[in-house]
């Protein structure tokens, strides 16, 4: 009978190579994946909301929420930079998980608008979509990667909690997926309703999202402390971004990223629209989100599909496979068998990215310290994170801004020819060119090469 390894994952004497985690840490740290995950469901509903519950124009949401983005690109650098400086007894990011309580509170303010004028509803809109995006979200993406690399030494097992997380969180995105046209079908006919879903999501998920910060505990060496001890009191912003404008491969992989959330949030953001209006059903988006079962199988096979392939190499296929499944459901229009087979399809083909992504950012940050002698975290997470929150803002902000210019009216139950035109468009040609996008830089990203190189180079100088 083989001998069962204990946990040595708290002690100070364990490498990434002895390196034996206790079963919850999986469950914790998805804990805290998952209620920011259904938290980016509901804000994709944000511009249906507005446009539908608010009697805001479309353009009008459209132009809040890519004016938020503007701000975006200052708080990632002040986060990121924040981070870097950070130490406490819970750690460098560890603290700011507590950020998922507050992305909560305000989520359910959000969708529980009242009564103002059309300029009291843009600015009400404006700052909560600010406050849970610009800064508490930031707060939490920005830390992630390095969070990760903090608190889980090995590779192998980085890569195994991450693919739990992200079958859990996708098994979970499924049903809340097939539940949430209902929801809104039903009960989010009325604005009140909305508040009711918000609050129904929000209270038990703010709560359930505190589980990492609470379980998780980050494990330092002795390397990193001193690495920590520097950062905290000589680097400065400047040499910070020098070090990051030196990493050409965080910003590939930051450019993939803002593509892939590009995909994902146009994609959500105009569903409910299409089926509204193309299809005539909003209820059929739920038959089409059980393709999505899909994604949960593959992310469980990830550990041994990048052990093959390559993590890398994945992205490439993926790609390729979103372009196939764009088409399909182009070709398809409204038939109900393409629009599942190529949803199916393209559902697969941003899982390396997206649910992977940390494992990728921890790379970038061992290329940079092997390219520059200094070691970034946070600010070179914060890259991948502000390039994430673009993709999706501009992508939920575009679906209101072409729409509008489309002629969009929510009042209307017959809309023209023109913006029905519009959301077939934003619905399968856009994301099928963004796909050829995603295959480009997969290519040009091959970090994937030089990691041995860099992996002994670094073994070396850290002793």
């Amino acid at each position: 009978m083989k001998e069962k390894i204990k946990p040595n994952w708290l002690d100070k004497n364990t490498t990434a190579e002895n390196e034996v985690l206790p079963r919850y840490v999986k469950w914790a740290w998805t804990s805290r994946g998952l209620a920011l995950a259904i938290n980016a469901l509901l804000i994709m509903q944000l511009t249906y909301y507005c446009t539908d519950m608010l009697g805001m124009s479309a353009g009008l949401v459209g132009s809040l929420l890519l004016g938020s983005k503007l701000f975006d690109g200052v708080t990632d650098v002040i986060v990121g930079f924040i981070i870097d400086k950070t130490n406490t007894r819970f750690g460098k990011a560890r603290p700011y998980e507590i950020c998922i309580v507050l992305v909560w509170i305000l989520t359910i303010i959000l969708f529980s608008a009242p009564d103002l004028s059309m300029v009291g509803k843009a600015i009400f809109v404006l700052v909560m979509y600010t406050l849970i995006n610009s800064i508490f979200a930031t707060f939490l993406n920005g830390g992630d990667a390095v969070y990760l690399s903090r608190s889980i030494r090995s590779q192998k097992n980085r890569v195994s909690v991450m693919s739990f997380n992200g079958t859990v969180i996708m098994f979970t995105s499924i049903i809340i997926s097939i539940l949430l046209p209902q929801l809104i079908a039903g009960i989010g006919a009325t604005k009140e309703g909305w508040t009711v879903i918000a609050a129904s999501f929000g209270v038990p998920l703010a709560i359930i999202g505190l589980g990492r910060f609470i379980f998780v505990k980050e494990v330092v060496t002795e390397s990193q402390q001193e690495a920590d001890t520097y950062n905290q009191r000589k680097l400065s912003v400047k040499e910070s971004i020098s070090c990051i404008i030196k990493n050409k491969y965080i910003w590939i992989f930051a450019a993939m990223m803002l593509v892939a959330q590009f995909v994902t949030n146009i994609g959500t953001a105009v569903n409910t629209y299409y089926f509204k209006y193309v299809v005539g059903d909003i209820g059929l988006a739920s038959v089409v989100s059980l393709a999505s079962i899909v994604t949960p199988i593959v992310l469980m096979l990830f550990p041994m599909l990048s052990g093959k392939f390559g993590t890398v190499k994945l992205i490439k296929i993926g790609a390729v496979m979103g372009i196939v499944g764009y088409a399909i459901r182009f070709l398809g229009g409204t038939n109900m068998i393409t629009l599942l087979v190529g949803s199916l399809i393209s559902g697969v083909a941003i899982i390396p990215i997206t649910m992977m992504g940390s494992i990728y950012i921890i790379d970038c940050m061992d290329y940079g310290e092997w390219k520059t002698g200094t070691r970034i975290e946070g600010m070179l997470n914060s890259v991948v994170a502000f390039s994430s929150k673009v993709g999706a803002g501009v992508a939920s902000g575009l679906v209101g801004v072409i729409m509008g210019v489309a002629g969009y009216n929510g009042a209307m139950a017959v809309q023209s020819a023109t913006a029905i035109a519009s959301i077939k468009t934003l619905f399968n040609i856009i994301p099928l060119v963004l796909m050829v996008v995603m295959l480009v830089l997969a290519i040009m990203f091959k970090i994937d090469k030089e990691m041995p190189r860099i992996k002994a180079d670094l073994k070396k100088k850290r002793g």
